[in-house]
């Protein structure tokens, strides 16, 4: 097979499809003109037929790294997908791609690498996102506002002002209850950084303001 690859009818059809995809690589637009070593990728191999024998379409232009990045050789640095984090509690996790030392953990995925645990940078370089960056910033957030100095106790009331919305958080034996502006909720929450958490959520995402203007 390899020999094949020597012929001059595999050095002509080589030409004539990097010709057609524009003397450049097709996924990273590299050129012969800026260094890159342009081959010729077979989408997929077809038994009996000789390499310059295939449609062009079945084939295309790859520089040497791409080309070693579609099959394996090489970790690619796109079409990675986020799946899931995980808090370590410390930094006892490390990066896979960049070795740095991890509490916040963002796993990813590819169809031709295995799965990767990486740091927020790594994650959305990678995704080619802000997901991890965006969910850091949120916990961040998060975990001000539930430890926020700006939270009272009275009586087993808990309470703040956040966005002109006077909150309370009442402890009872059945767990805690939300009330804002006056107006007690219906669901009753285990721990108090339940009742904080949903609390937030629900003046984050822009349902407190929906709600109250409602009742103005």
């Amino acid at each position: 097979m390899k020999n094949q690859y020597r012929n001059n009818r595999w050095v002509a059809y080589r030409e004539e499809l990097i010709e057609l995809d524009g003397g450049a690589c097709v996924r990273c637009g590299r050129t012969r003109e800026v260094g890159a070593i342009l081959q010729v990728h077979h989408k997929k191999y077809i038994a009996g037929k000789a390499p310059w024998e295939y449609p062009y379409d079945l084939c295309e232009t790859l520089c040497k790294r791409c080309h070693a990045v579609e099959h394996g050789e090489i970790r690619p640095e796109i079409g990675w997908e986020y799946v899931g984090e995980d808090d370590l509690g410390g930094l006892y996790g490390t990066c896979d791609r960049c070795g740095t030392s991890l509490r916040y953990v963002f796993f990813v995925q590819h169809p031709n690498w295995e799965p990767m645990s990486v740091g927020t940078v790594c994650c959305d370089d990678l995704t080619g996102t802000q997901i991890a960056s965006e969910k850091r910033k949120y916990d961040d957030r998060l975990m001000r506002f539930i430890k926020s100095k700006r939270w009272s106790e009275s009586d087993k009331r808990h309470l703040i002002k956040q966005k002109q919305i006077e909150i309370q958080i009442v402890s009872a034996n059945s767990g805690y209850s939300i009330h804002m502006n006056g107006i007690k909720g219906t669901k009753m929450y285990p721990t108090l950084d339940a009742a904080k958490e949903r609390v937030f959520n629900f003046i984050e995402s822009g349902e407190a303001e929906d709600y109250f203007k409602d009742k103005d």
